[in-house]
């Protein structure tokens, strides 16, 4: 078992890597359980216990330096004909290696054999889907560019051959049956690819497509050109293409469409169908029907946005895609626009101006504005994808979020600084301990918190959370008077001994 090779294969970001424990299947037949983001790097041992099937390990198909050396296309269609896909990436002449995800659908493989760009891996592979009518799929990388500084690392996917002797995530042959590990790496060795030749897989990703059917039509509508359009949702086909005339060809376009009807579909529509389309056009402007067969499969969102006559008319639109939430307190919320990550706070995902303020901020690059529903629609499709996505709601440490940092100025309030020597000194500001518990003034802590630039918590919110951890207000007396103090549970306190320093020397001073 070369574990070294399949690392070096499955290489990705160093310094965090996904786990993910199954514990249920859902309706749909897809595997349900845990994902996990662990932040630390990848061992032999870690390898070794995924091709064991001890423990199953998620890589993030993009480092440091924003780039890849794999990509996949996730295929959760249940069930799912493997040999089938095979024969059709092999006729094609797709170079990629499909292997049995843990669900039963598919991971479609890209292998590099140096390092490219993460935007490079992504596109070739967008394009691929498209050509293959898996538009609908997920795409690993799903990032261009991480921002490791804010702390995102970007979504995992989990790799195949775990449990490799008897696992289920195998790569599939030509013939249809499964590949052992060894299998496997000779078909990494047949299809993995060079930089140029991966660059190449983009070819037909021109921003005007001067040499498709319908030169700076959507891409959907130029591969169904080139494939033609079958039997079961013409209509829909040919209202697409009455959308693309209309604005391509405004004089003449009733005529185009009747040429696109008899050179682009398998059996033509009946002349009574193709009027019935063009007199519901004729009735106003209508936009392509992205989201309904055929042409939703072969949807390339990014690319038709730049076409002249795409769904963004060339306009400077933003494509929204992968939503990832950080559980901190407050949360964080990273959104890759045009494929970059964009950090927001929860009002940049509920206000528009907000979310295009931020993105002038970090990405130099001002989205244009869509109406209430619209926007209010994408968001919450977001939310839908996010929830069924692994690994997209992320756990942080505790210390990283503002119940953590709080819960540091607490003690460092309550523990470090200098001490009452009494219950009197409280007058002075300080906290007093005794007897496991300690003693302060709320409105002490509050000016401590305001000195240390922490303004999070009013001073409500302050409360509530020292009642979360056991304290309560209660009243004492001080010289005679009625004190109003909150009493918590005292912070250990662990004395770190520091040895003084030896001056000595072997030589003796020379005075």
């Amino acid at each position: 078992m070369d574990i070294k090779k399949f690392a070096r294969i499955f290489a990705g970001l160093k310094l965090a890597h996904g786990t993910y424990r199954v514990n249920g299947k859902a309706a749909n037949g897809k595997a349900t359980g845990k994902a996990a983001i662990v932040r630390e790097p990848r061992t032999e041992k870690t390898w070794k216990q995924h091709l064991d099937g001890t423990r199953s390990l998620g890589i993030i198909p993009i480092n440091e330096d924003n780039q890849s050396v794999w990509g996949c296309i996730d295929i959760d269609q249940y069930p799912l004909d493997h040999k089938a896909l095979v024969e059709q990436i092999r006729k094609l002449k797709l170079p990629l290696v499909v292997c049995r995800s843990k669900s039963g659908g598919a991971h479609c493989f890209l292998f590099a054999q140096t390092w490219v760009s993460a935007e490079d891996m992504q596109r070739a592979l967008q394009q691929i889907a498209a050509t293959l009518g898996l538009t609908g799929s997920e795409i690993f990388p799903k990032q261009i560019k991480l921002h490791l500084e804010r702390d995102d690392v970007g979504n995992f996917l989990n790799l195949p051959y775990f449990d490799a002797e008897e696992g289920l995530r195998y790569a599939i042959k030509d013939d249809g049956t499964s590949a052992t590990l060894e299998e496997f790496f000779e078909l990494y060795d047949q299809h993995s690819r060079t930089t140029e030749q991966i660059k190449a897989l983009q070819q037909e990703q021109t921003i005007s497509g001067v040499d498709d059917p319908l030169p700076d039509g959507p891409p959907c509508l130029n591969t169904l050109s080139k494939n033609k359009v079958d039997e079961g949702s013409r209509n829909n086909a040919l209202f697409s293409y009455g959308v693309f005339y209309k604005k391509a060809f405004p004089d003449d376009w009733q005529d185009k469409l009747l040429q696109a009807n008899m050179l682009y579909f398998t059996s033509p529509l009946p002349l009574s169908e193709v009027n019935a389309v063009v007199k519901q056009l004729n009735t106003k402007d209508y936009m392509y029907k992205c989201s309904d067969a055929p042409i939703n499969a072969f949807c390339n969102k990014q690319l038709c946005m730049l076409r002249k006559f795409g769904i963004g008319g060339g306009a400077n639109n933003s494509v929204m895609a992968n939503l990832r939430k950080y559980n901190s307190t407050p949360p964080v919320w990273f959104l890759d626009v045009n494929g970059e990550p964009l950090e927001l706070d929860t009002d940049g995902l509920l206000s528009q101006p907000a979310f295009q303020k931020a993105s002038m901020e970090q990405l130099n690059f001002m989205p244009l504005t869509l109406t209430k529903p619209v926007w209010e629609t994408r968001i919450s499709t977001l939310m839908k994808e996010m929830r069924e996505t692994e690994s997209s709601i992320i756990e942080v440490a505790k210390d990283a979020s503002t119940d953590g940092i709080f819960y540091d100025y607490l003690e460092e309030f309550t523990s470090h600084k200098q001490q009452a020597r009494d219950r009197e000194e409280i007058l002075l500001r300080k906290p007093w301990t005794e007897d496991g518990k300690t003693y302060f003034r709320l409105k002490d802590l509050m000016e401590f918190l305001k000195r240390n630039k922490f303004f999070d918590y009013k001073t409500h919110q302050v409360a509530q959370r020292l009642r979360d951890i056991g304290g309560q207000s209660t009243a004492i007396k001080i010289k005679k008077r009625t004190v109003r103090v909150y009493e918590i549970p005292a912070f250990d306190i662990n004395e770190v001994k520091i040895d003084a320093p030896d001056f000595k020397s072997e030589h003796e001073v020379p005075f």
